[in-house]
C-alpha cells in the first residue's frame, strides 16, 4: 500500500525501537520533565521585565517573541540564554529566518530558475545566511566543548587530590 496511515502501518520491532529511541533523545533535551519548564519559566520572565521596560511605548512584539523562543532553543542546545541585544544572536534570527521564510521554492521545481539574476541573487543571500548560521553554532559548540573540558579537568583534578 502506497498510503498506510496510522491504522495500518506496520508496528513492528523496528517501529518499537525506533521510537524508543526517539523516546529516550527526548527525555535527554528535558522531555516529560520539569527542566524544559524552568528553561520556559526563565524565557517568559525575561520577555515580561522587556515588555516592563518598554513603559508603554510602542515596541516590535515579533523581535521579542522571536527571541524568547529562540532563548528557549538555544538553552536547551548549548545550556545557557543569549541576551535579547546580542548582535550575533539577533544576526543567528535574521539569517535563520531567511534561511526558512525567503527561500524560492520556485527553484526547487524548477531548477533551471537558478541561473536568472533575480533568483542568483536569492541563492547567494540563502547561502551566505546558512554559512552565516552555521560559522555560530561551530562558534557555539566549540566553547561548551572547551568548558566541558574544563570543567572535566576541575573534577579530575579534585578527584586526585581526594
Amino acid at each position: 500500500m502506497l498510503f498506510e496511515g496510522i491504522t495500518f502501518a506496520p508496528y513492528d520491532s523496528k517501529f518499537r525501537n525506533h521510537r524508543q529511541l526517539c523516546l529516550s533523545i527526548l527525555k535527554e533535551l528535558g522531555f516529560g520533565q520539569s527542566v524544559m519548564e524552568a528553561r520556559i519559566l526563565v524565557e517568559v520572565e525575561e520577555m515580561i521585565n522587556k515588555v516592563r521596560q518598554e513603559q508603554g511605548r510602542p515596541f516590535d512584539v515579533r523581535q521579542l517573541s522571536t527571541s524568547g523562543v529562540a532563548n528557549v532553543i538555544m538553552s536547551m542546545l548549548f545550556g545557557h540564554r543569549f541576551d535579547y541585544s546580542d548582535p550575533a544572536f539577533q544576526q543567528l534570527i535574521s539569517d535563520t529566518h531567511h534561511m526558512v521564510c525567503d527561500f524560492p521554492f520556485a527553484v526547487l521545481m524548477f531548477p533551471p530558475l537558478r541561473f536568472l539574476p533575480f533568483y542568483k541573487k536569492i541563492i547567494a543571500q540563502h547561502a551566505t545566511a546558512t554559512k552565516n548560521v552555521l560559522s555560530f553554532m561551530k562558534k557555539n559548540i566549540a566553547t561548551c566543548i572547551e568548558v566541558c573540558n574544563f570543567c572535566n579537568f576541575l573534577y579530575y583534578s579534585v578527584y586526585d587530590i581526594f
